[in-house]
């Protein structure tokens, strides 16, 4: 692994920058909050003092190899409400906004990454991939908690039923991963190749298809503690409208970039921009509007539009290029904010409370993630170096993994605090670990390339 070390001037000048920015992050702690004004102007200095301590520390970390992802991450944890505290649970909250016009951001890259005639020619790995990994780790997960639940203080005193409903749910769950990681790693390392396309396209797929089993899931859990009961076959149909619409309006979304790209062709960040935050915020108002005035409950997924809008001008218009260069431009100040705030958001008392537990979970879901990879690259006929070390570039968790969780829990209140916990516990391991795995199976694969510039 090549790594270029920062001349040590360099370093001793972020070192006492980062001195500087902790000097006056305590003297703001201390500072007395008397007016609304002054307490928005504290969440958006927060903000902006967290982004510019990610990046100092970014630089600084860079010596050690670890990716610049992970450096947020850790930067988030630092100033999040379980460390020092800098950012408390409300500015989170209150920041969340943002986050997901992040996250709607790294989506549109996350489209414009996929190539119809890449996917074509890696059809049937990405394939072989998502149907093993799918497989294995839910089998892998699913044996773990039927048989050891028992033995953990968190899940000793739930009955068999309800350990089997939480089995279920685990088990689909682990099969979630993170395109937002995936794609600011890919960015980070400017890798391309066949086993990079493999795992985008992997990652990707699954963000999209894990929304259907887990569909699936609560359905079969609803069954099994309600003692056998029909399946509800309503809730498939009313998810596959939901799907085909969110698709449907990211393809019209992705013309209409297509054709302000192609007559206008500038400013296309901040009208990039409009577009992830627009579609946040009407995503929640549609649903919001046709719960309030027709009783229907619609749920449109920003993700999947964003998803496939990108998707549409990579594919569908000539203006990829410009599309995915625009966006790659601007994609550090997104992945600062976007990890920054994942960082702090992770729940570390969720750690402490089942860490025994969780650390279980994550290695038999890793060792699961490795046989279906394995045996995927085995069937495809790709090297025994790739199919040995494949299994790093999908550790990774994230947003929808937690969405999940949180939906479980209201669906199911008598087991949803067990899952929400554990799911939390996990995603805190597999986001920090993630990230590192993946910067380094991208160098032993050979496709990670030293960028020009900056």
């Amino acid at each position: 692994m090549n790594i270029i070390y920062p001349p040590k001037k360099n370093i001793t000048n972020y070192l006492l920058t980062l001195c500087v920015l902790i000097f006056f992050a305590l003297v703001i702690k201390f500072l007395k909050i008397e007016t609304s004004c002054q307490d928005a102007g504290l969440v958006n200095f927060s903000l902006g003092f967290i982004l510019l301590v990610s990046y100092i520390t970014s630089k600084i970390l860079k010596l050690a190899g670890l990716p610049l992802i992970s450096s947020y991450i850790l930067t988030g944890i630092a100033a999040g409400p379980y460390v020092s505290g800098f950012l408390d649970s409300n500015m989170i909250e209150r920041l969340r906004l943002i986050d997901d016009l992040a996250l709607n951001f790294i989506a549109l890259t996350a489209g414009g990454a996929l190539h119809i005639k890449f996917l074509r020619a890696r059809f049937k790995a990405i394939a072989l991939n998502i149907a093993l990994n799918t497989v294995v780790v839910f089998l892998m997960v699913f044996c773990f908690v039927i048989f050891s639940g028992s033995s953990f203080n968190l899940t000793r005193n739930l009955s068999a039923v309800e350990l089997t409903a939480i089995a279920v749910l685990l088990g689909v769950i682990a099969i979630a991963r993170s395109p937002s990681s995936a794609i600011a790693i890919i960015s980070e390392c400017n890798a391309s190749g066949p086993f990079t396309e493999t795992v985008l396209g992997v990652t990707v797929a699954i963000d999209v298809l894990i929304i259907i089993f887990f569909t699936f899931a609560m359905t079969v859990a609803k069954t099994i503690m309600a003692g056998g009961q029909i399946i509800d076959y309503q809730a498939f149909a009313a998810l596959s409208l939901e799907m085909a619409v969110s698709l449907i309006i990211g393809a019209i979304i992705g013309k209409g970039i297509a054709v302000y790209i192609e007559r206008a062709g500038h400013d296309l960040a901040l009208f990039l921009l409009a577009i992830a935050f627009g579609v946040a915020k009407a995503s929640i108002s549609l649903s919001a509007y046709m719960e309030n005035h027709f009783d229907i409950s619609l749920h449109i997924e920003p993700l999947l539009i964003c998803m496939s809008a990108g998707f549409t001008v990579q594919n569908f218009s000539k203006a990829g290029n410009f599309f995915m260069e625009s966006l790659e431009r601007f994609a550090m100040p997104i992945y600062l904010i976007f990890f920054s705030l994942a960082g702090a958001s992770l729940n570390f008392e969720a750690l402490i409370m089942c860490w025994s537990f969780a650390l279980c979970f994550a290695i038999v879901r890793g060792m699961g993630i490795f046989g279906g990879t394995w045996l995927a690259g085995t069937i495809s006929g790709y090297p025994a170096a790739y199919n040995r070390h494949a299994w790093m570039a999908y550790l990774t968790q994230a947003g929808v993994a937690i969405g999940l969780a949180q939906l479980a829990q209201r669906q199911f209140p008598e087991i949803g605090v067990y899952l929400s916990t554990i799911v939390l516990a996990v995603i805190s391991l597999n986001q920090i670990v993630g990230p590192v795995t993946f910067k380094f199976f991208l160098n032993i694969a050979g496709e990670a390339k030293k960028k020009t510039g900056g």
